[in-house]
């Protein structure tokens, strides 16, 4: 309550008293229920704290209204709008009513700027951060208490570090954005610091609310965002993009026909399906065979390489010679590779079964988990894995190559961590991160740009066979 009353008077002061509300309407605001008589029971008192409330959203609106006829008196009707929207999320009281149609036209009447053929094309996809301009002020806007405070606090920790590294001469400010009900409520405290570039926020729904606000302000989301205006970007680890690393491994090898092993269940079909459909564009495209795992690794392997029509030939013939026959499976000799959109123990099975089978010809397997592996399963099993591409997350880096294990990782070697680091390289590399659909390789990991704007980390490839698990590091070899 103290709060909006030291915000209100220090409103007063700077606000000419045309735009306050009527007397009448202020003196009924500001007065609290009475009722006349001795006896005040439960319903008197549940009426006066009902009023109560009545007055602090009615005082709200006043003051949400105030601001917005302070925006308009300066001829700043982007912020004139921007109250607007928050007010058409509310139920307005009738006696506001004619001063908020007031504003409305206002902001209708500014006339929209129109952009020429020309400036549209001209005005490219890129990032302008302000590294060496010391009245610079970049803001960082995360959670770093609450449910996501861990994540946003090691992306925090990352950017901090990361631009003290690179030399950042401007001023750093930080929001926890988690204190905040609504990303509005933290532009009002942030747009006072006239940032030139934000990072965040994280969650989707904060995101939603923050590209409802139109700042204008150059910023990189952490997150999957589905559409950006020309001075928004993001970066996260998505699960579909990473499918890059995937083809880089056939691309360098030349491979054209593959067999496709997938689950019954969604993840592995989603990742099955988004594979099919980058395969339609693949400029090496030729034979594609997809199976489901419906009982074992081998059976599905067996179908996909036409080794169960060779048994029942077999079969077949030996009914109709009616004598048993030597037999050897014959397999198709047109594969180059096998992909596996599977978990762990269902992964670790495929090398072996193509080596038992005994193709003439090498079949490499490419694994890229549907579920995240845990890294205590492939560090317990070394031995097990055969001559596998492994397409791993990076949250499982640290634990490969320090032979640990962590349920997971938030520390200066996780994900969240490399996200902060990479979305520094990016920011600090303008040129790079202008290319789109190129792969750049930073120390904490590699990313690839779409033409929105969408900065996707990818997933780092290792190599598993006999004992070895260890990064995969040139695909040229």
């Amino acid at each position: 309550m103290r709060i909006w009353l030291v915000m209100f008077s220090w409103l007063v002061i700077f606000l000419p008293m045309a735009t306050f509300a009527y007397a009448s309407e202020w003196d009924e605001l500001l007065k609290g229920s009475k009722q006349s008589g001795a006896y005040a029971g439960n319903e008197n008192r549940q009426n006066q704290s009902s009023s109560r409330l009545q007055q602090v959203k009615r005082l709200d609106q006043e003051i949400m209204i105030l601001r917005a006829e302070m925006s308009q008196k300066h001829g700043d009707a982007k912020q004139v709008k921007q109250y607007l929207n928050q007010l058409d999320k509310q139920y307005i009281l009738p006696g506001f009513q004619a001063r908020i149609e007031r504003l409305r036209k206002y902001v209708e009447s500014i006339p929209k700027k129109s952009s020429s053929f020309f400036s549209f094309f001209s005005s490219g996809k890129s990032i302008d951060f302000p590294m060496h301009d010391k009245n610079a002020v970049v803001a960082i806007v995360l959670p770093v208490t609450g449910v996501y405070g861990s994540v946003g606090a090691s992306i925090q920790k990352a950017l901090q570090k990361g631009l003290t590294e690179a030399g950042f001469e401007g001023k750093l400010i930080a929001l926890d954005l988690a204190i905040y009900d609504s990303a509005f409520e933290a532009w009002e405290v942030l747009k006072y610091y006239d940032p030139s570039f934000i990072f965040g926020p994280l969650q989707k729904e904060k995101i939603a609310q923050w590209q409802e606000l139109k700042t204008g302000v150059q910023t990189l989301y952490f997150n999957d965002v589905t559409s950006f205006t020309n001075y928004e970007f993001s970066l996260s680890p998505g699960k579909q993009a990473g499918l890059e690393q995937v083809f880089q491994i056939l691309n360098q090898a030349g491979y054209e026909r593959v067999l496709v092993l997938k689950e019954p269940e969604p993840t592995s079909q989603e990742l099955e399906e988004a594979f099919l459909q980058a395969w339609s564009n693949y400029p090496h495209a030729e034979s594609y065979i997809s199976k489901d795992i419906e009982k074992t690794v081998g059976q599905a392997i067996d179908d996909g390489l036409n080794i169960n029509q060779s048994e029942a030939r077999k079969a077949w013939l030996q009914k109709v010679l009616h004598t048993h026959l030597e037999f050897s499976p014959r397999a198709r000799k047109d594969i180059d590779a096998v992909i596996s959109f599977v978990p762990q123990n269902l992964a670790i099975q495929v090398a072996p079964y193509l080596n038992f089978i005994g193709n003439s010809k090498p079949i490499t397997h490419i694994w890229y988990p549907s579920k995240n592996p845990s890294a205590n399963y492939l560090l317990n099993h070394l031995d097990a894995w055969q001559e596998t591409f492994a397409v791993l997350p990076l949250s499982l880096s640290t634990e490969m190559t320090n032979n640990k294990s962590k349920s997971q990782s938030f520390s200066n070697n996780g994900l969240f961590y490399a996200l902060g680091r990479v979305a520094i390289e990016i920011v600090k590399s303008s040129n790079l991160s202008s290319d789109v659909d190129t792969l750049i390789e930073t120390a904490n990991g590699t990313y690839i740009r779409d033409a929105n704007g969408q900065f996707h980390l990818l997933p780092d490839v290792y190599w598993a066979d006999d004992g070895v698990f260890e990064k995969f590091v040139n695909f040229s070899e």
